[in-house]
């Protein structure tokens, strides 16, 4: 199988380090959001616990401004997350990619190579 047919992340080639970091970086931020929601519901937790109200409640204790602090940051792992899949979408290869950046084929015909 040719790298051009295995994709990007497959690649020798410099965009194939770049897909691989990303992946990578992806699954870290994924996990790095899950805390966040776990670090959130514990203030939530504990907002509840200090207002007498309930998110269940109605929206009353977005009035508490450490859970509505925890729920700002949330929108940031949010984005930060959906910036970091798009840019993994960018680099894949093929029908994968949004742009098929990646011209990596059978060794000895990547571009900048002498062969032809």
């Amino acid at each position: 199988m040719t790298a051009r047919a295995a994709g990007s992340a497959a690649c020798s080639c410099e965009l194939g380090r770049a897909r691989r970091h990303l992946e990578r970086a992806v699954a870290e931020l994924v996990q790095a959001r899950l805390a966040w929601g776990v670090w959130a519901d514990s203030v939530r937790e504990l907002a509840e616990q200090r207002t007498g109200v309930s998110v269940a409640g109605g929206f009353g204790l977005l009035d508490d401004d450490e859970y509505a602090r925890a729920l700002r940051m949330g929108a940031w792992f949010d984005e930060v997350v959906g910036a970091a899949a798009v840019a993994l979408e960018v680099t894949g290869a093929g029908d994968a990619a949004l742009v098929p950046v990646c011209r990596c084929g059978p060794a000895g015909t990547a571009i900048g190579s002498p062969h032809p």
